[in-house]
């Protein structure tokens, strides 16, 4: 992750005030020393959404997204925070200097490729709003159904016929360079030409809005139809969506995200009213276009083809949802149409309806399985294979508690038995570990014994300065079972009273659900009065010894009962970890 210098972020959070930042997306109003409104990250008619601009948090008693100036940008504008960082920094002007990484492009050239991506996609909104060439255009626009208002929205602009005008243009404001390297313009016999000649032209942005590539279409018989900008530095097509930008509020708010193919798909779509969706640059979804789409949601429905190819790229998808963390839905266009077309022919209502009826991938993959035959009656050859197959796609699911569910679903839809069972699971266990069930009993009440208190002191060391010095006194960070945290606090304590917790410490080091609970913690009245602030360091530092002593005999408990080779013996052991984990979780402290 990109480093930056602390005095330029700590200019750049003086600038962003995040009363500010945030009032430009949310009505807010003041209630006593918080600033409250509506949500933008959930739909909600009473206001639940907080925002402190002296400690600089802000929370969603509704949601629970929560956490810094940074994080709301993040989470907002689907950024990774050194994005976030760079998006404030152009925002409020705060010169950030500029990295080269090790075989990457030197200095400035990334800059100088998007000035000019951004000035040849002014160029080409011109020609198609401003000049008579244009004119022609806005009727193809037309029968296509798209909007002048839709077209403005998306940037969709018109490569002049004639070759040299747009590099002229750009060697006139000292582009030329920069459009080479972004792939605008090459040279031809010594001569520069344009790659995009009398097309329509798609601006393809980044999350921040920058121009990062382009897609043209032909308008007359010419092959290829489409071309697309090359791989760039500053553009890979496995790693873009087409439409992102645009659709960045509508996929948090929707909370899903739709995925379609081409670029009037996506259009069309968002048009009828579905500004959740994205369009996946003419390339079968990637890994990493499915973990771009995650920062903003982790609902993701994608659209096949309904003939048979479309149902076998919806098993070839299924695995790349799940090696992207994600379970993911489909549904089927009906053959010979596509979203644009059947939106054209059948109405909003009728894609709607699809997605009303999407299904789970994992679930098409089952019946797929079952369109097979399978039952206790088919051959054991043939139920073994099968068995072999379902572990090796399941194998990806990285929840455990999600993969216990797909199993038993799986046996009982096939009517598969323990032989298959165990296959699937030996299968599923080749590909490695798999995480914590997130919620599960012990995991949840573990949270909220030992690791809430270690966050909590953390808290308590950013929010209340003036209390480090009695942190260090009272607080064994030797208990601490997460290092991260307990590093944390450390630092914390050891900077001066009137110097604040850097932003980047938090933001690079602690996971989206602990800064959430940070900036809750930031809310709470509690904190103004220092004998109540010292009361909840107190609770906070008795409920971190007590619960990590609680936490080391369980461990105990837990390898005598694994280790226990006397079925009775190993009974009494579980039903005294039962105990004790009875004990943490109806304990107030």
């Amino acid at each position: 992750m990109a480093r930056f210098a602390q005095d330029k972020l700590e200019e750049l959070r003086e600038r962003a005030n995040i009363v500010e930042v945030v009032g430009t997306h949310v009505r807010l109003k003041r209630a006593g020393r918080n600033y409250v409104g509506l949500c933008p990250f959930h739909n909600e008619k009473t206001p639940s959404f907080s925002v402190n601009a002296e400690r600089g948090f802000f929370h969603c008693f509704g949601c629970g997204a929560g956490g810094t100036v940074f994080d709301f940008v993040m989470r907002l504008e689907g950024l990774t925070f050194p994005e976030a960082v760079q998006s404030l920094a152009r925002r409020y002007g705060v010169t950030l200097p500029e990295t080269h990484e090790p075989g990457g492009p030197a200095p400035g050239e990334r800059e100088a490729m998007y000035r000019a991506n951004e000035f040849a996609a002014a160029f080409f909104s011109h020609v198609l709003w401003k000049t008579p060439a244009g004119e022609a255009v806005h009727g193809y626009l037309k029968s296509r159904a798209i909007s002048d208002e839709t077209a403005h929205a998306f940037g969709l602009g018109l490569a002049p016929a004639q070759a040299g005008v747009l590099a002229n243009a750009l060697k006139r404001r000292n582009l030329l360079e920069g459009a080479v390297k972004a792939g605008l313009v090459r040279s031809d016999g010594g001569a520069m030409r344009e790659l995009f000649i009398g097309r329509l032209m798609f601006p393809i942005r980044n999350a921040q809005g920058r121009v990062a590539a382009f897609g043209g279409r032909v308008l007359d018989e010419r092959l290829p139809k489409y071309i697309n900008s090359p791989e760039s530095p500053i553009y890979s097509k496995a790693r873009n969506l087409y439409g992102l930008y645009e659709a960045r509020q509508a996929l948090a708010r929707a909370d899903r995200a739709i995925v379609v193919e081409g670029y009037f798909d996506a259009i069309a779509v968002s048009q009828a009213g579905f500004k959740e969706v994205v369009a996946s640059l003419g390339t079968s979804l990637t890994v990493e276009q499915l973990r771009l789409l995650s920062r903003y949601t982790r609902n993701v429905i994608a659209s096949f083809d309904g003939d048979e190819a479309g149902r076998k790229a919806s098993m070839r998808a299924l695995e790349v949802f799940l090696g992207a963390g994600l379970l993911g839905r489909g549904v089927f266009i009906p053959t010979g149409l596509d979203p644009d077309t059947l939106i054209q022919k059948r109405g909003a209502e009728s894609f709607d309806e699809l997605l009303k009826n999407s299904e789970l991938l994992v679930d098409m993959f089952v019946t797929e399985e079952a369109k097979r035959g399978l039952s206790l009656q088919a051959p054991i050859e043939e139920r073994l294979k099968a068995a072999q197959r379902i572990g090796q796609t399941l194998r990806l699911v990285p929840d455990e508690l999600e993969f216990n569910a797909l199993v038993s679903k799986t046996l009982n839809r096939l009517a598969l038995g323990p032989r298959e069972e165990k296959i699937i699971r030996e299968q599923a266990r080749s590909g490695g570990a798999r995480t914590k069930p997130q919620g599960a009993a012990e995991g949840k009440s573990r949270l909220e014994a030992g690791t809430t208190a270690e966050l909590g002191i953390l808290g308590v060391a950013i929010i209340r300065p003036d209390l480090r010095p009695r942190i260090l006194e009272i607080a064994p960070l030797e208990s601490f079972d997460d290092e991260q945290l307990r590093a944390l606090v450390a630092e914390a304590c050891a900077l001066p009273a009137a110097e604040d917790v850097p932003h980047q410490w938090l933001s690079e080091r602690l996971s989206q659900e602990q800064r959430e609970r940070l900036s809750a913690l930031a809310m709470e009245a509690t904190f103004d009065d220092p004998v109540n602030a010292l009361k909840v360091l107190n609770d906070y530092v008795r409920a971190l010894v007590k619960h990590r002593r609680t936490d080391r005999d369980i461990e105990a408990l837990r390898r005598e009962a694994v280790e226990a080779g006397d079925r009775d013996d190993a009974t009494l052991k579980a039903q005294e970890l039962i105990v004790l984990r009875r004990g943490i979780t109806n304990d107030p402290a």
